[in-house]
């Protein structure tokens, strides 16, 4: 492997990269969409920060993109697209919350550039798909040199802009167990406006019921307003095994916006995002119990 130019390199097998990651350390950054990875140095840039010696250019790796599935369990490609995954019948049957959150990614260029690995190794509190994978219970499988690990996503994550990935780590694929029918689903996100805006607040909501119609299980995980991401179990107690009514509803939410509050201690936005979190989770719930609330 040599470079196309000075700082940037192409490998062309997952080996190459993972070497040339792990001999460059914190000298090299991975490449996939671009659409984080660009404009980070872009402000790096104009803040007098340095930028990283070597950008590492994944795309041609093989194996890297695509959704498929095996047994019930659904995979998804790190170099897989926003679009691609939105577009995706396996997705929208087995994962449509996974699906909906996509389609809320940016504009459509940059849903046609981004990646889900990208999205998930940039580790922005802010991130659309976090949610939804976090909802959906998914694991990573990651890989270096010596071999692979699973995780779960949920626990890549250290901190705002901080992963567990070492030196010479690439993640490879996402995947989780297809929602069977008995289950519904939800993502919604609170942006500043209707699209190319950040997550201010999101939810994403899995519901599982039984034939008595009571919650059988269930996954509730906010975006962009935990330190990191994670699901509120104390709230997802509140529904199982109940037939979910108004009261029922109405308290999950509460603990939710109540779990934020003990998370991240009572700050200047506190009060407004407070009561929005609760609304917003209450909104998911009822969506994901097939009720449109609006």
């Amino acid at each position: 492997m040599s470079p196309r130019k000075p700082g940037y390199v192409v490998p062309e097998t997952l080996a190459e990269a993972s070497e040339f990651l792990r001999e460059h350390a914190e000298d090299a950054r991975i490449i996939a969409g671009g659409t984080d990875v660009l404009v980070q140095l872009r402000r790096r840039g104009r803040a007098g920060g340095e930028h990283p010696r070597w950008l590492v250019d994944i795309s041609r790796i093989p194996g890297l993109a695509g959704v498929s599935t095996d047994s019930g369990t659904i995979s998804i490609g790190a170099m897989t697209t926003h679009e691609e995954i939105a577009r995706s019948p396996i997705i929208r049957k087995g994962g449509p919350l996974l699906a909906e959150a996509c389609t809320s990614v940016g504009s459509p260029q940059i849903r046609e550039r981004g990646t889900i690995g990208g999205n998930i190794m940039n580790a922005s509190p802010a991130a659309d798909t976090i949610p939804a994978l976090a909802a959906l219970s998914a694991r990573a499988r990651i890989a270096d040199p010596t071999g692979t690990r699973d995780i779960l996503v949920t626990d890549i994550f250290e901190g705002p802009y901080e992963t567990s990935a070492q030196h010479g780590e690439i993640l490879l694929d996402v995947y989780f167990d297809a929602l069977p029918p008995s289950c519904g689903c939800a993502f919604v996100k609170l942006g500043r406006r209707e699209a190319l805006a950040i997550a201010r607040l999101s939810v994403a909501v899995v519901l599982e019921r039984d034939a008595d119609g009571r919650v059988a299980r269930a996954a509730i995980a906010p975006g962009a307003c935990l330190p990191m991401p994670a699901r509120v179990e104390s709230a997802e107690e509140m529904l199982v095994g109940k037939v979910p009514d108004e009261a029922a509803v109405d308290a999950a939410a509460r603990e939710v916006a109540e779990e934020m509050v003990r998370r991240t201690g009572v700050r200047w936005s506190t009060d407004y995002k407070k009561p929005v979190v609760e609304a917003v989770t209450k909104r998911a719930i009822w969506r994901a119990l097939g009720v449109n609330a609006e």
